[in-house]
C-alpha cells in the first residue's frame, strides 16, 4: 500500500464513459436509473489493514451514483517515487453483469487538461471485475510516459483513451438560453459527426441566416482534436455560400473562449452588412474558413 492511502481525501476528479463506449457492446438501460456500486477489494491485494480498508470505505462512500451501464474512472491521490507517478483511482462499473478488461489505454491530466502522462495498462490479470463495484487500484505510470506538463496537486484526471471519444459542451451563456430540446438537438448532431483529426482544431457551419438588415448570422462548432485546451480571442473568418465564393469577412474578438481537449463547442458569429460582399447569398449549403494573414 502506498503512503498517500493515510489520507481519507480524495484528490482527483471524475471521467464517466458509457460501458459501449469501453466494450462496444450495447446494453439495454435506463438513463434515469441511479445505480449505487458497492466496495470491492481485489484478490490480489490480500489482506487489507482495518485502517486501509476503513478509508476506502469512507472515501466509497462519498462517491456519486452511476447511470446504469457507465464505466467511471474516480481519481484519489497521486504519488511521484523514482521518477514514476503512482495513481490510485476508483475503478467503477455500474454494468449489471461482470466485466474482464484486456488492454486499456489510460490518459493522465493536470487540473489545465495538459496530457501529463499516457499509458496503455494489460489488465487482463484482474479477471473478472463482479457488476456494480467500485474497485481502488494503482496505476504505475514510468518516466518514459510521462510529459514535460507539471501534474497538480489536486483536480487532476485519470481518463480512458479511446481515441474516437469526442465530447460536447455547451458554454454557460448557452446552457440557460436554450432549450433542453435545442441543446439535446445540438448534442445529437456534433456527437454523430466524425471527430477531428488528432492534433487538429476545425470549424463546421451549422446555421446561417441573412438578415434583413443585411447582416449575416452563422452558428458554427468549433472542434479542438488537441489533448490540450485552447483558448481564442481573435478569430479571422471568411463564409463561402453554394457557389464557393467568399461573401463574407471579418475578424471577430472573443472573450477568452476556451475549447477543451477534444471537445466541440457551438459559437454564434455575425457579420455586419457592411463586411458581406454579396446581395444575392445562395446559403442551401456554405462553409466557414479561417482566414489566412
Amino acid at each position: 500500500m502506498l503512503s498517500f492511502f493515510k489520507k481519507a481525501k480524495k484528490k482527483g476528479k471524475d471521467t464517466v464513459i458509457s460501458g459501449d463506449q469501453l466494450f462496444g457492446q450495447e446494453e439495454a438501460t435506463s438513463q434515469h436509473t441511479s445505480v449505487k456500486p458497492t466496495l470491492y477489494i481485489h484478490p490480489s491485494w490480500g489482506e487489507v489493514t482495518v485502517e486501509h480498508k476503513y478509508i476506502y470505505q469512507f472515501l466509497h462512500k462519498d462517491l456519486p451514483s452511476l447511470k446504469e451501464n457507465q464505466i467511471s474512472l474516480s481519481g484519489i491521490d497521486v504519488e511521484k517515487r523514482d521518477g514514476a507517478y503512482h495513481v490510485a483511482a476508483f475503478l467503477r462499473s455500474s454494468i449489471s453483469k461482470p466485466i474482464n478488461f484486456e488492454k486499456v489505454a489510460l490518459l493522465l491530466f493536470n487540473n489545465e487538461e495538459q496530457l501529463c502522462a499516457r499509458k496503455t495498462f494489460d489488465l487482463s490479470a484482474l479477471g473478472n471485475i463482479p457488476a456494480n463495484t467500485n474497485m481502488p487500484w494503482v496505476f504505475q505510470f514510468e518516466e518514459e510516459t510521462i510529459t514535460e506538463a507539471s501534474l497538480s496537486q489536486t483536480d487532476w484526471q485519470l481518463a480512458f483513451d479511446l481515441g474516437e471519444l469526442h465530447r460536447f459542451e455547451l458554454d454557460p451563456t448557452w446552457e440557460q438560453q436554450l432549450s433542453v430540446e435545442n441543446k439535446d438537438e445540438l448534442r445529437d448532431f456534433a456527437e454523430g459527426l466524425t471527430p477531428p483529426a488528432e492534433d487538429e482544431i476545425n470549424f463546421l457551419g451549422l446555421q446561417a441566416t441573412h438578415q434583413e438588415n443585411g447582416d449575416l448570422s452563422v452558428t458554427i462548432l468549433i472542434r479542438n482534436g488537441f489533448s490540450h485546451s485552447i483558448e481564442l480571442e481573435q478569430l479571422p473568418l471568411q463564409i463561402l455560400d453554394a457557389s464557393e465564393e467568399v461573401v463574407a469577412k471579418g475578424a471577430f474578438t472573443l472573450p477568452n473562449l476556451e475549447i477543451k481537449a477534444n471537445t466541440t463547442k457551438p459559437w454564434a458569429f455575425v457579420f455586419p452588412a457592411s463586411s458581406v460582399l454579396k446581395k444575392e447569398i445562395n446559403l442551401t449549403t456554405w462553409s466557414v474558413v479561417v482566414s489566412q494573414g
